[in-house]
């Protein structure tokens, strides 16, 4: 389970950028993964939260957002893969899909991929102390 040290890394990021910034809370931490990330985002977020029990991420709001597979080809088609044409088979890998649909939309020829790994901190929201005494003044 290579989530763990993933959620991990992430952690230590949120960690130093909310230190950096003063922060008391952690919020909402919003992750970008591709879907050729081989990462398993519900096992991600499992291990973030216990990693982050106890410090200032504790109660943070784990978000992942999943990026498509988009390709280049020869003939100057970039886009996204077209997944209607990915067989349902059970029995195939999400890769193995992906594989057998590398095939450019627009002329047929083998494609190459080029987005579809990402894993990515897209957003950390922090409560600094500016903001805890201004929502507090804005309240009375």
């Amino acid at each position: 389970m290579h989530e763990y040290s993933i959620a991990c890394e992430i952690f230590e990021q949120v960690i130093a950028t909310a230190k950096a910034h003063e922060a008391l809370e952690v919020r909402h931490v919003i992750l970008e993964m591709g879907r050729l990330a081989h990462t398993n985002p519900e096992q991600l977020s499992f291990c973030f939260k216990a990693i982050a029990k106890g410090s200032i991420a504790e109660n943070a709001e784990f978000i992942v957002e999943m990026i498509p597979l988009s390709l280049e080809c020869e003939c100057g088609y970039t886009g996204p893969v077209d997944e209607t044409q990915i067989g349902k088979d059970d029995l195939r890998s999400e890769l193995l899909e992906y594989i057998a649909a590398l095939e450019c939309p627009v002329c047929g020829k083998n494609a190459r991929i080029t987005g579809g790994r990402e894993l990515i901190i897209k957003s950390i929201d922090i409560e600094t102390e500016i903001e805890k005494l201004t929502s507090r003044q804005a309240n009375i």
